[in-house]
């Protein structure tokens, strides 16, 4: 399965729903939103997601989880593009880790072989390649383990193994927070 980078960026919107989103992936083990993905819409549901933090430092990946439908369209979330008649792409994604700043940050992204991906995207869904997602995976999941203050996940418990779809995932996810059988996702819209 493909995997996709969905940016945020401050500058553009404040995401005031973020601590909300934070405290339900710690309740619930995921939290799902909509999301724009611009023009993308080969995305497919069960497909990888990355969130990065651009625009305003920190910069860097901030979350992960997949997509849990394919992108439909519907008017532009900003709002003078709307109003111009603007259109475009929408899905649904469940996150099952999301922070306010990166775990992964952009300088350290700058290195082979992760500085052949342009982290910096200019719209959400934009697919990375698989080379530099399977590379990304083992870095992401060590880093998520242990970010909540260094703790590690509970005794017991492991993350979930691989980068196979939701029905794989469950148990205590990189987060340290206990999670459902879905991945990360953050999002403009909670459901």
């Amino acid at each position: 399965m493909a995997t996709y980078v969905y940016a945020w960026n401050p500058r553009l919107w404040d995401w005031p729903e973020l601590a909300r989103e934070r405290r339900r992936i710690a309740r619930h083990g995921h939290v799902d939103i909509e999301w724009a993905c611009g023009r993308t819409r080969s995305i497919e549901a069960g497909s990888r997601a990355f969130f990065v933090r651009l625009g305003v430092p920190p910069k860097g990946l901030i979350g992960a989880g997949y997509a849990l439908t394919e992108p439909w369209e519907d008017v532009h979330w900003l709002a003078d593009k709307a109003a111009a008649g603007v259109r475009t792409h929408y899905l649904k994604l469940r996150l099952e880790c999301l922070h306010e700043t990166p775990l992964i940050t952009l300088d350290e992204l700058a290195k082979p072989p992760f500085r052949r991906f342009r982290w910096a995207v200019r719209q959400s869904g934009t697919r990375m390649p698989s080379t530099i997602a399977d590379a990304l995976e083992p870095w992401w999941e060590e880093r998520a383990k242990t970010n909540s203050g260094g703790e590690p996940l509970a005794p017991g418990h492991s993350p979930r193994a691989g980068r196979g779809g939701p029905a794989q995932r469950g148990g205590w996810g990189p987060c340290g927070a206990i999670h459902g059988r879905a991945g990360c996702r953050p999002g403009s819209r909670t459901r």
